[in-house]
């Protein structure tokens, strides 16, 4: 199996974090990856950051210098993160990303682009004008009817007030999933579901986060929420998102970290976790730097559509690192690139360093 580091994207003086990205392939062959830098403020995830990108030119064997693809203050925002790329259905590139807002707000954004990336249109809002609503890197899909599908856990926010008025989050409520559509290829997005939690009753104090959707061969919906409970918890809808099944365990133990999925070309499904739940003392920190325990990172592949997963494979192993936010592309080789945090004690935290790796899976 290939399995080689093809770059990191490592913090420096002015530039405190690099993460959190998603890649697609352009007309000419190249792959186009962007992502969030982070500049010289602080790493927070409220902290000043703006959408860069770095291009490969040999399939992923290698990528160029980074550079501004979409600044902050285009959409008067802090924060730009979690970026997803889709091919739209007239060809343009579609990219979304969160923006975060005078503290309370995060809220998804959409962007399209007629020239592969050159140029972009104004930024439209997805989910609703005010509220909390977390939507990982690589998650939007398209279903066969052509209707397209944003994830979100939406968290009330506990924030506090200094004495000249700053606010600061300092705690955020249990998440609830939304999903936000789109029919008419991007043209406009409304609220097409929400309410679905995980109860307390399940051993679970963080609701919804962070989550996943999956189309089945069937026409239902997968979806794979984060939580704290020491298991990925997972939903279904039959009637195309609009409504979901009661959350259950999945078969995935984890971390409290999300959990990536995606269909390959060949039909094959392939998942990236951290599959060791965090109790029995099991340190969060090395040395005093965050790494969410979010280590080993593994593989597992489904050959039916989900109803079986192989047994796990170690894609990285340093238990002084965290690994996690994993983007997934299958090139034109078939080969494919993750992206993904991959921060150490050198970085100060896990989220600080971006790494983009290429594997190959056998057959």
């Amino acid at each position: 199996m290939i399995n080689k580091i093809i770059r990191d994207f490592t913090p420096d003086g002015d530039n405190n974090r690099n993460s959190e990205g998603a890649f697609i392939t352009l007309k000419n062959g190249d792959i186009l990856f962007a992502y969030s830098r982070y500049g010289g403020d602080g790493c927070e995830d409220g902290s000043s950051a703006d959408i860069y990108a770095s291009i490969s030119t040999d399939n992923g064997e290698s990528f160029g210098e980074p550079f501004e693809l979409i600044p902050r203050h285009l959409l008067n925002a802090d924060t730009l993160m979690s970026v997803s790329f889709l091919r739209m259905a007239n060809d343009d590139v579609g990219m979304f990303f969160l923006a975060k807002t005078e503290v309370v707000n995060c809220r998804s954004f959409f962007m399209r682009s007629a020239d592969e990336g050159k140029t972009w249109s104004e930024p439209m809002l997805c989910t609703e004008n005010e509220g909390y609503f977390v939507v990982n890197n690589d998650r939007i899909i398209r279903t066969p009817e052509g209707r397209i599908l944003i994830p979100a856990a939406k968290h009330g926010t506990i924030c506090e007030t200094d004495e000249k008025g700053r606010k600061s989050v300092e705690g955020i409520e249990p998440g609830v999933l939304y999903i936000f559509a789109s029919d008419d290829d991007g043209k406009s997005w409304y609220k097409l579901s929400e309410g679905t939690t995980i109860p307390y009753s399940e051993g679970c104090t963080t609701g919804v986060q962070e989550p996943a959707l999956l189309q089945l061969k069937d026409g239902r919906i997968r979806c794979f929420m984060r939580n704290d409970s020491g298991r990925q918890y997972e939903s279904y809808s039959s009637d195309k998102g609009k409504t979901w099944s009661n959350p259950v365990p999945s078969r995935f133990t984890s971390a409290e970290s999300p959990l990536s999925v995606k269909r390959l070309k060949n039909g094959k499904i392939v998942a990236f976790w951290n599959p060791i739940p965090i109790y029995n003392g099991r340190a969060e920190e090395v040395n005093g730097v965050w790494t969410g325990a979010r280590t080993p990172l593994v593989m597992a592949q489904s050959l039916d559509d989900g109803k079986t997963f192989s047994e796990p494979v170690a894609i990285e192993t340093d238990d002084k690192r965290g690994f996690c936010y994993v983007a997934i592309h299958e090139t034109d080789d078939g080969t494919i690139l993750l992206a993904y945090c991959a921060g150490g004690e050198e970085d100060g935290c896990t989220l600080n360093r971006l790494r983009i790796r290429k594997i190959k899976i056998k057959a």
